[in-house]
C-alpha cells in the first residue's frame, strides 16, 4: 500500500474510497486518473495537476471510472461501487453508461411527461446502485397538477421540481453534489439535461437546443458522455438522450413500484404475477381505484422485459422457461387427442 496525492482529482470525486481501491493496485508506478469522455479506440481522463490525456486500453472503460494508468495507457479499471447500464440497441449485449455514481437524476420534461418512461428510467436507476431522483424539468412551461399528478404516481421517489429559466430547484440540486458526490443526467432528448447542466455549472459549457416544433421532441445535442465538475462541490455527468432504454441484467424492478410490492404481500400465492391468479390482491387493487391502472401496465411491461433479459443471459433460466413450454405443448395435444381433434 502507498500513499497519492490527488492534487486537483479532488474536485473530480476523489475521496477516502477511491484511495483505499487505488492503493490495491499491484504497481506503484502507476498514477490515478478519471476517465471524462471516451472516444472510440481511445478515452479522455483527468490527472492529478488537472492535465486531460488520450489514452489507449485493451478494454475501454465507461466515463466515470477511476483507472491507473502508466504510459499513456490504462493499466487497470478501479473496482465500481455502482454501474449504470442499458441493454445495447442491436440486444447482444450490455453498454455501460457511466460509472461510480452517487445519484442518478432522472430528468422528466414537464411540458411532455411520459410516467412510463419515467418509471423505466427509475428502474434502471435502481439497478445501478446508486439513488434515484426524479427531477421535473421545465416547470415553468407546465401547470403545478403535473408535478403533483407525477408525485402521486411514483409512490417511494422523490420528485424535485426544476426550471433552469426562473432557477427553482437549481440551487437544491446543487446541495446535493456537495462536497464530491458524483451525478448523471438520464432521459429522453429534449428533457432539459444539457440546459440544467449548464445551470448548475454556472456557465454554457454545454450545447444545448430546442425541441422541434412538429413532434416537440429534442435534438440530440449532447453526442457524448463527458463528466465536468460543479462549482463549489461535486461531479456531473452529462449524457446523450436516449431513444431506448432497454433493460440490462437482473434489474429489481419492485424497486420502481414498491406500492405494487407491498400490496403483493396480500396475494395468495406467493409467486402470483399480477396477471389472472386467483386472489390477485395487485389486481384487485387496481380495479377497486386503489392502485393506478396505466402503473401496473407499466409494471407489467418491464416484468416481462425483465424475466426475458434474464432468460437471454442465464442459460439454466432459459432451459428452464423451454422445459416448461415443452410441458405445456404435450399436455395441449393430449388434451386436444382426448377430445378427438
Amino acid at each position: 500500500m502507498f500513499s497519492v496525492t490527488p492534487g486537483a482529482l479532488a474536485a473530480f470525486g476523489w475521496t477516502d474510497r477511491v484511495l483505499a481501491l487505488f492503493s490495491e493496485v499491484d504497481d506503484q508506478t502507476v498514477e490515478p486518473a478519471r476517465v471524462v469522455r471516451v472516444e472510440r479506440s481511445t478515452c479522455a481522463a483527468v490527472f492529478g495537476d488537472r492535465s486531460e490525456r488520450l489514452l489507449h486500453a485493451a478494454v475501454l472503460p465507461a466515463v466515470g471510472d477511476w483507472i491507473a494508468v502508466r504510459a499513456e495507457s490504462v493499466h487497470a479499471v478501479l473496482p465500481r461501487w455502482s454501474v449504470l447500464s442499458r441493454a445495447d440497441p442491436s440486444g447482444s449485449s450490455v453498454q455501460v453508461l457511466a460509472a461510480n455514481l452517487d445519484l442518478v437524476v432522472i430528468t422528466a420534461p414537464a411540458d411532455r411527461l411520459s410516467p412510463a418512461r419515467v418509471e423505466r428510467e427509475l428502474a434502471v436507476a435502481w439497478e445501478s446502485g446508486a439513488q434515484p431522483l426524479v427531477a421535473l424539468t421545465k416547470c415553468d412551461l407546465a401547470d403545478e397538477s403535473v408535478e403533483r399528478s407525477l408525485a402521486e404516481r411514483l409512490v417511494g421517489a422523490e420528485v424535485l421540481a426544476t426550471s433552469a429559466a426562473t432557477g427553482r430547484g437549481i440551487e437544491d440540486l446543487r446541495q446535493r453534489l456537495r462536497p464530491a458526490r458524483t451525478a448523471v443526467l438520464l432521459g429522453p432528448s429534449g428533457a432539459g439535461k444539457s440546459t440544467l447542466a449548464n445551470a448548475l455549472l454556472g456557465t454554457d459549457l454545454l450545447a444545448t437546443g430546442a425541441v422541434r416544433h412538429a413532434d416537440q421532441r429534442g435534438r440530440h445535442t449532447t453526442t457524448s458522455r463527458q463528466l465536468v465538475t460543479v462549482p463549489g462541490g461535486g461531479v456531473l455527468i452529462d449524457t446523450p438522450g436516449l431513444r431506448s432504454l432497454g433493460l440490462a441484467g437482473e434489474v429489481p424492478v419492485e424497486l420502481a413500484f414498491p406500492d405494487i410490492d407491498t400490496l403483493a404481500d396480500g396475494c395468495r400465492f406467493s409467486d402470483c404475477r399480477h396477471q389472472t391468479e386467483p386472489g390477485c390482491a395487485v389486481v384487485a387493487a387496481a380495479s377497486n381505484g386503489e392502485l393506478d391502472q396505466d402503473r401496473l401496465v407499466s409494471f407489467r411491461k418491464l416484468q416481462r422485459e425483465a424475466a426475458a433479459e434474464a432468460r437471454r443471459t442465464d442459460p439454466l433460466l432459459r432451459q428452464a422457461e423451454l422445459s416448461i413450454w415443452k410441458a405445456r405443448v404435450k399436455s395441449a395435444r393430449i388434451n386436444d387427442k382426448r377430445r378427438g381433434r
